[in-house]
């Protein structure tokens, strides 16, 4: 069948496949981390190209080959993970490492797959490729849940709209100019003819910039009508055998370096994930009791490990635990993280196998918490997350509709993955949680990167990686919802719904055989 007189022909198999290639190098150099901006606006475009006229497992094996590609490349770290974590061999975590790109990759060829029966229905290609990509960012299961818009993570002006519509939004956006950009190619005519596709994502950011504009200047000013806290965060970057080996220097340093914070007039401070290494038991009620040398007179939010069930002669029960102290060291709230890190603290299918647990020796044992809570801090209260919490938005959503906490405070310990762009990255993806509620963040991390972000997503304060440091600033006890808060990823269900009338049977969607 010969293409439109006004398209281009379909392109040879190897050019296609070259393409896709290139589209995940292209997405993976401008992720977070490497950071080439102008790549963001492009990386899906060549892939976009070569599946044209394409379907089924053709189209498939298309976006899978971009998908892996820019998994292997933007998270080569996950191999040192897989070894720190499981204590396996390195060649069997390079072939762990494999399965996981190639099983975290299929998800464009998810994308490519629908986009190419939507084709088949006729659906234009600038309704239908971003909204497919809002699909799948909102439904495909990922270990490390990402967003194609975190590559403007450090361009604020162009991230405002999260708010409206939550990090996929943005996503949206920038597939809105890939496909753009496909068409623009793949047209044939006179320059203002290939142009035209160009025009509907530039009424986008035409509208975006502006909002982007008067929303950090609207934060500006809510800062100066708002109460504000002095917040100090607590980095010793202790190896990860450290702590377990010796508690009390580790505890001794953390002491020693919020006594000098709590000089300078911190009214909150922040420790890390697991900064205490002891196991503090169910029934204690203020710190002090526990650990006699706490001499601080100022709040402290901090991470350790948490026993229960053991007086009771059962089975004892860990947990990944936050606890907040008071001026007085009483224990004011505690929080158990409920999202668990697979194959870190907790093995799948390990309660059915426990002898999974002597295989993968260095994975934890943790159960899962139940309880949403917020915690009191001086003048309101705080989101308390743990880990990669901060990095899944439909979760953190839902725990501010029951909690409305005044700002919201991350306490992770990233050392897992070595001096690696994963901390970097890290960072990156959770400064959207602070855009969509419209809420300060701070991150206290053991080895960085612990920083203190904005509700426009600026990182006011931040630390390195792999060194002891403090991070001093101030976040501002912030109330207003935004529309996010209450419709949720909207792009994504449209993009939801056109996906289920592609997959349709004729005779549901009405068309003649």
């Amino acid at each position: 069948v010969q293409p439109p007189p006004t398209v281009r022909a379909v392109l040879r198999e190897r050019n296609a496949l070259l393409l896709a290639v290139l589209s995940g190098v292209l997405y993976f150099l401008g992720f977070a981390s490497f950071e080439v901006l102008p790549f963001a606006f492009v990386s899906l475009a060549p892939l976009l190209v070569a599946l044209r006229g394409r379907e089924g497992w053709k189209a498939l094996r298309l976006g899978w080959l971009t998908g892996t590609v820019l998994g292997a490349g933007g998270f080569y770290w996950i191999v040192g993970m897989l070894k720190t974590f499981s204590g396996f061999p390195t060649a069997l975590c390079i072939v762990f490492a494999l399965v996981l790109w190639a099983a975290q990759g299929l998800q464009y060829g998810v994308f490519a797959w629908l986009l190419a029966r939507l084709d088949r229905r006729g659906v234009s290609r600038m309704v239908s490729a971003p909204l497919m990509l809002a699909a799948v960012e909102l439904t495909f299961p990922l270990l490390f849940p990402w967003y194609t818009a975190n590559s403007l993570h450090n361009h604020p002006l162009l991230i405002q709209t999260a708010d409206l519509g939550g990090v996929i939004l943005v996503s949206w956006a920038l597939a809105l100019g890939h496909t753009a950009l496909a068409e623009a190619w793949v047209r044939a005519g006179t320059w203002k003819e290939r142009l035209a596709p160009l025009r509907v994502p530039l009424v986008f950011w035409l509208f975006a910039v502006p909002y982007g504009a008067w929303q950090l200047r609207a934060l500006d000013e809510e800062d100066g009508r708002t109460r504000a806290l002095r917040v100090g965060v607590v980095q010793e970057n202790l190896g990860l055998m450290e702590k377990r080996n010796d508690p009390y220097e580790a505890l001794r340093r953390h002491l020693q370096t919020s006594r000098a914070l709590e000089a300078r007039g911190a009214e909150l401070l922040v420790w890390s994930e697991s900064a205490i290494a002891f196991r503090i038991p169910e029934e204690t009620r203020n710190i002090r009791d526990y650990i006699p040398e706490w001499d601080l007179r100022t709040p402290v939010l901090f991470g350790a490990l948490s026993v229960r069930g053991a007086g009771d002669g059962g089975r004892p029960r860990y947990f990944n635990t936050a606890f907040v102290t008071d001026a007085s060291g009483a224990i004011r709230e505690t929080y158990d993280k409920v999202y668990l890190l697979a194959f870190g603290e907790y093995i799948p299918g390990g309660e059915l196998f426990p002898q999974l647990y002597d295989v993968s020796r260095n994975s934890g044992h943790f159960q899962r918490g139940e309880r949403l809570v917020p915690m009191p801090v001086p003048g309101g209260t705080v989101l308390p997350l743990i880990c990669y919490e901060d990095i899944l938005p439909r979760f953190v959503r839902g725990f501010m509709q029951r909690a409305n906490a005044n700002f919201m405070a991350v306490i992770l310990n990233d050392a897992w993955f070595g001096d690696t762009a994963e901390p970097w990255i890290h960072d990156a993806l959770s400064k959207f949680r602070a855009v969509e509620h419209r809420r300060d963040l701070v991150r206290a991390a053991n080895s960085g990167v612990s920083s203190i972000i904005d509700a426009a997503g600026r990182t006011q304060r931040h630390s390195g990686t792999f060194v002891r440091a403090t991070v001093e600033g101030t976040v501002h006890l912030r109330t207003r919802r935004t529309l996010y808060s209450y419709t949720g990823d909207w792009i994504a269900y449209l993009g939801v719904l056109l996906a289920l009338y592609g997959l349709a049977p004729r005779r549901l969607r009405g068309e003649a055989k």
